[in-house]
């Protein structure tokens, strides 16, 4: 039972196994209380919560007389005197310190209106400083507010139900401490044990409180009513319930290890819990306030998922750009961001009026990519970062050409598959010449920015780097870049292009693209009308402003198709046409696009709507 590693292990394989592995965590850091690290790890069949130096019997019987919280009871208009549920008996909410043990709901959300009204009206360009607690408003939204908003009414009574329980063994701390302690001190866990146990100190006690609790889909997204018989027979819509103390451990974790958002526009909700595989504790608690204070605004559902694997990954980055040099030798250089958190476990829940339905449950991966051996790289990544979070967060998931663009972008986030992102850039091309074309500038990958996915995304042939950083390649793509987006924004900012602008030509490129023979027919006849345009400029004695393509770089080309195929190389080649070179057009309405005010969109601004509470 004192030891140095406690296992969690999956039982369900949704985010409620990660939940109840930031419970467990949260209870051996309180135990600990600064005399050890804790660590939480993937071992596959489980998650282990390492403590070093291990728990010690005393440090345990410390806490006899004493508590801590894992998460605070809600006082609401209903019960604003106790808290409804607890089996036999009620905790009395008035005179409990308000804080830790109990949260009034109704002042809370006061202060949560005051906050975005005094947002609202706030110009564009402190919205961003406020977002980052730079600005400071007339009072601060709760941290746990939404986690609150979440609870009422759907989970009030279940959520209140367990931390009545736990404020009511308080007289007998240690001994439910090592009831939890002795539960998952091995695989597969002792719950069984675990329940005799708590029966029995129950009974002692005289405490009136049941052995089990209602599992509520807030924190175990796959298990609603009657649909987890274990027979082909009809079963009642029942509740399914677990250990209490399990549950318990679940609330918790969505509070340290979790986030819930309501949905742009509606009054559905995401959540997101983290997929830790080797994260230290004590970081990963100050890389969630970033991260939080990043989601702070409200976003479609697929545009929410992309930002936040780009803005986790941010956080996690941030923190290890204020450490320490050894701190970054020992935690982050040389490994990616996802050996360190794998991504984000998600459900959807669908607003039905009175009730909520889970619509979706699915995984999230933080970007492969994200790799850095050294303080270079790691200002490198932050920014290729930044821009995605930009382009991202200028789409529109409403529009049918911009919900395809997010979904490429996410399928790519969700498998670490280029596939989907050449997709994307594909797509993407297209959308940036028709934003032009309706003069609203959009803004594109920088080449840089493409370099460093590209260059980190490398297989052990290093392939990608082989390409992008062929001289021929580079030339193409310039050919590619001033022949589409240079001259379309030129059009956009009512400049006369001397050259015409070829719509399409990146679409066209990727069907052929397949085919090598088809490809290079394709792009061998854009070569010849561009060398064709570049000596009519001369003949007419313009200035050239662009370069002409040579044989070297047609041969160049050739070379790397006959070696990596015409898919890869094509799909590199439309990415990095239609990419913005960093000195090329600095202006910000430039064809580079201008860049995006406030925070987010308008979702991401707005006051969201009230749901009906109790």
């Amino acid at each position: 039972m004192y030891q140095s590693t406690y296992f969690l292990e999956r039982s369900s394989n949704t985010f409620a196994d990660n939940l109840a592995a930031f419970g467990l965590a949260f209870v051996l850091q309180a135990i600990v209380d600064n005399r050890a690290e804790i660590r939480l790890e993937d071992r596959g069949q489980a998650f282990a919560v390492v403590c070093e130096p291990g728990i010690e019997e005393a440090w345990v019987e410390e806490w006899r007389g004493r508590f801590f919280a894992g998460a605070p009871m809600l006082a609401t208009f209903i019960n604003k005197i106790e808290a409804k549920g607890v089996s036999g008996a009620t905790v009395d909410l008035h005179g409990l310190p308000i804080g830790d043990v109990v949260v009034d709901y109704e002042s809370e959300r006061e202060n949560y209106s005051r906050f975005f009204e005094w947002f609202k009206a706030l110009p564009a360009g402190d919205k961003a400083k406020a977002a980052q607690g730079e600005v400071r408003g007339p009072v601060a939204p709760h941290p746990d507010w939404d986690l609150f908003r979440a609870v009422n009414p759907a989970a009030l009574q279940v959520y209140n139900k367990l931390q009545a329980n736990w404020w009511q063994v308080r007289e007998a701390f240690p001994d439910v401490l090592r009831i939890l302690l002795g539960m998952t001190a091995q695989m597969p866990n002792r719950v069984e044990e675990a329940e005799k146990a708590w029966t029995k100190l129950s009974k002692e006690r005289g405490w009136k409180i049941d052995r089990d609790a209602t599992a509520s889909q807030l924190f175990n997204p796959t298990q609603g009513k009657g649909t987890n018989s274990t027979k082909t027979t009809w079963r009642g819509p029942g509740n399914m319930k677990n250990f209490w103390l399990l549950e318990w451990l679940k609330v918790v974790g969505l509070r340290y290890g979790g986030l819930t958002r309501q949905v742009g526009g509606s009054k559905d909700r995401k959540t997101y819990v983290l997929a830790p595989q080797h994260l230290a504790w004590r970081r990963h608690t100050e890389i969630m306030i970033k991260f939080r204070r990043a989601m702070s605004g409200r976003n479609s559902a697929v545009k929410m998922d992309n930002l936040a694997a780009l803005r986790y990954t941010q956080a996690l980055l941030e923190h290890f750009e204020e450490a320490r040099a050894e701190d970054l030798e020992a935690g982050l250089y040389g490994r990616r961001a996802s050996d360190l958190v794998r991504g984000l476990d998600t459900a959807f829940y669908k607003d039905m009026g009175n009730a909520v339905v889970i619509m979706n449950v699915a995984a999230l991966n933080l970007p492969g990519w994200v790799a850095p051996r050294d303080r270079e790289d790691l200002a490198q990544l932050h920014d290729a970062l930044d821009e995605h979070v930009l382009i991202v967060r200028a789409l529109d998931e409403s529009r049918g050409e911009q919900f395809d663009l997010l979904r490429f972008y996410r399928d790519f986030l969700s498998g670490n598959d280029l596939v989907p992102f050449f997709a994307f850039t594909t797509a993407y091309s297209g959308f940036i010449m028709h934003q032009l074309e309706r003069r609203q500038f959009v803004r594109p990958f920088t080449t840089t920015t493409l370099e460093v996915l590209f260059m980190n995304s490398d297989d052990t042939e290093k392939t990608y780097s082989q390409i992008v950083q062929n001289e021929g390649f580079r030339n193409i793509a310039y050919a590619i870049r001033h022949s589409t987006v240079i001259p379309q924004g030129q059009k956009a900012r009512d400049v006369r292009p001397v050259v015409d602008v070829r719509y399409g030509l990146g679409q066209q490129l990727a069907r052929k693209a397949a085919y090598p023979d088809d490809f290079l027919a394709e792009l061998g006849e854009f070569l010849h009308l561009y060398n064709a345009e570049n000596a009519q400029l001369r003949e007419n004695k313009r200035k050239l402003f662009r370069k002409n393509v040579t044989d070297a770089d047609i041969d160049a080309l050739v070379a790397l198709i006959d070696r990596f195929g015409s898919k890869v190389v094509c799909n590199l080649l439309v990415a990095y046409g239609y990419a913005r070179e960093p000195y090329e057009a600095r202006d910000d309405k430039s064809a580079a696009s201008a860049e995006p005010e406030g925070v987010g969109d308008a979702e991401e601004n707005g006051d969201p709507s009230e749901e009906e509470d109790e």
